[in-house]
């Protein structure tokens, strides 16, 4: 096999990693909105979006490791497991590389599109957020979260 040859298997690899990623964001970014789902994890858990993005890469290297280490396969073909670590990678540098503009616009979409669990009654505005700083809703605490991540990029 050519040098050539090989970089052309390379390139449909990553060609079918992106195509996976284009059909997998559909379903886990259900409301549109880039790395929201993840966002709110790593808001209600208590860690980073990086520490997310890799303990999802962990699970997958973890079961690869199984297959090149002990030559046994679990659930999934170690190249799915191959193709799950690249999308994992790819998510990582896109974070990386426009986290304050996911993070604002994660801010901006939450704002006006979910309700205050608690809104002033009875003139209250819904996107508003709770009133007084010691016992936000969780939809609140999260608005709360993101603009201080916004604050911290």
């Amino acid at each position: 096999m050519t040098v050539e040859e090989m970089s052309l298997k390379m390139e449909q690899f990553l060609r079918d990693c992106s195509h996976l990623q284009w059909r997998k964001n559909r379903d886990y970014h259900p409301d549109g909105v880039a790395m929201l789902e993840i966002l709110t994890t790593a808001f209600e858990t208590g860690i980073t979006v990086e520490q997310d993005l890799w303990a999802r890469t962990r699970k997958q290297t973890s079961a690869l490791r199984r297959f090149v280490i002990d030559g046994h396969v679990e659930s999934e073909s170690p190249e799915s497991r191959m193709t799950d670590i690249a999308v994992y990678m790819s998510m990582m540098a896109f974070w990386v590389g426009n986290k304050k503009e996911i993070l604002e616009d994660a801010h901006f979409w939450v704002q006006r599109h979910r309700s205050c669990e608690r809104p002033m009654l009875p003139t209250g505005n819904p996107t508003d957020p709770c009133h007084g700083p010691n016992n936000l809703c969780d939809r609140c605490a999260f608005i709360v979260w993101l603009a201080d991540q916004v604050l911290t990029c």
